[in-house]
């Protein structure tokens, strides 16, 4: 009844923000709204470290638009040179194709322990699809852990742009990822910058092409190659264009006062609140296990900034431990050698999940989640399937093929840690 009542109340505030931005209500700074920059709260302690000449530490913690060489190099570039006395540090907790469920699990492990004054968070075009209950319990769940860390940290949402967000825009709303994130920054105070109104306006005005295969086309500047990842040269300097002018409207008249932070009742009591990641060590691996270090992996070394090790389990092997909580979960790499995972929860199968998608004529980092389980003791065993699968079958959704099919022929499982909102009992 309890949860039935919370998603209601989720619900009836997504439609009075839908209702607002069809209408075309420009609201003001202090709310919701259909505008490139919502101030809210400001960013005070940012700018009091910055302009008294501090070190400075900003975290940037988002997909792969983040993870380019775009608008989180070119801010911290621009921070330098806007803040010449104080010492910038960045923080770059950035993956690609993940979400703002993977984003709440990593935030102490990849962001919070390095003690970050600023936080961006940028999960809007890869939440696109996240049903707008778990977004606010993500979402929710980062606000209050960074600010339970330490409450004079100032967070700023960033929205990215992919291509049917257009449709959406010219429709006079924003996205469901948008507008859910914009709920939680309005109950919070916490400022947002959408990156997405100056791409649509300079494309409506025929000033920029939104896809295309080169940076230009007749004279005219082009945004992306695929419809997502912006040109470095062009789409990303649009966007921090968009941050720096944003920035400037945010530059307090005084920021002599450090603002702290009080944490009012959540909008999802049942948030992210416990989240961690935790090592291979502390749970039970049968004996056929092999901890791989990343660095010494030709596959795996471009992972090294996140994962240092990496457990290689075979046909057959199993992962297990106990433990109390919600939500649990494993971030690994998929790839061409990687297989398929049975799940075991309370001595019942209840998943198989594919470690090998479309996508994988590569190695990419990816987790998965058991997610809303009663918050009681629980023990999960997870056993890499021995039967193999086509393989080719899946990778022709998206027209590729095997290059090399004696890559392919492992059906692996390539584990870096464990995903948690709970607590671990020891084996």
């Amino acid at each position: 009844m309890k949860r039935a009542k919370r998603y209601f109340t989720i619900l009836l505030a997504l439609l009075a923000l839908q209702s607002d931005c069809f209408a075309g209500n420009m609201i003001n700074e202090e709310g919701n709204g259909y505008r490139e920059l919502n101030a809210r709260g400001g960013l005070s302690n940012f700018f009091r470290k910055a302009t008294r000449g501090d070190s400075v530490k900003v975290a940037y913690l988002g997909g792969s638009i983040t993870a380019q060489n775009g608008w989180r190099v070119y801010s911290l570039d621009w921070f330098k040179q806007r803040f010449p006395k104080a010492a910038f540090t960045e923080i770059n907790a950035a993956i690609g194709g993940t979400g703002s469920d993977f984003g709440v699990f990593r935030l102490n492990d990849q962001v919070l322990k390095f003690d970050p004054d600023l936080v961006f968070v940028e999960f809007a075009v890869n939440d696109r699809n996240t049903p707008a209950e778990k977004i606010t319990r993500s979402m929710e769940g980062i606000v209050r852990q960074v600010w339970q860390h330490n409450p004079s940290t100032d967070i700023c949402f960033i929205y990215t742009l992919r291509d049917n967000f257009l449709d959406t825009l010219q429709n006079a709303t924003l996205p469901l990822s948008a507008k859910t994130m914009e709920i939680i920054a309005d109950k919070y105070g916490v400022p947002s910058i959408n990156f997405v109104f100056e791409v649509a306006d300079q494309v409506k005005h025929s000033k920029l092409v939104f896809t295309g295969a080169s940076k230009e086309l007749n004279g005219i500047k082009v945004f992306s190659p695929d419809g997502v990842h912006p040109y470095p040269e062009t789409g990303h300097h649009i966007y921090l264009e968009v941050l720096q002018r944003s920035f400037e409207k945010m530059i307090p008249l005084k920021a002599r006062h450090t603002k702290k932070r009080k944490l009012p009742e959540p909008i999802a009591p049942d948030y992210f609140a416990h989240t961690q990641m935790i090592g291979l060590e502390k749970v039970s691996l049968s004996k056929g296990w092999e901890i791989l270090p990343v660095k010494d992996h030709a596959d795996f070394s471009g992972f090294g900034r996140f994962l240092s090790r990496v457990g290689e389990a075979a046909p057959g092997e199993t992962l297990s431990f106990r433990f109390k909580g919600t939500t649990v979960g494993i971030y690994d790499i998929m790839g061409p050698g990687a297989g398929r995972i049975e799940v075991t929860l309370d001595g019942q199968v209840k998943d198989t999940v594919y470690r090998f998608n479309a996508y994988c004529t590569y190695w990419l980092m990816s987790y998965f989640l058991l997610d809303h389980l009663p918050d009681k003791e629980h023990e999960v065993v997870f056993r890499v399937i021995p039967e193999s699968f086509d393989k080719a079958a899946i990778l022709k959704i998206r027209n590729q093929t095997m290059t090399d099919p004696e890559k392919y022929k492992k059906i692996n499982w390539y584990v870096g840690k464990i995903l948690l909102d709970g607590q671990l009992y020891n084996p």
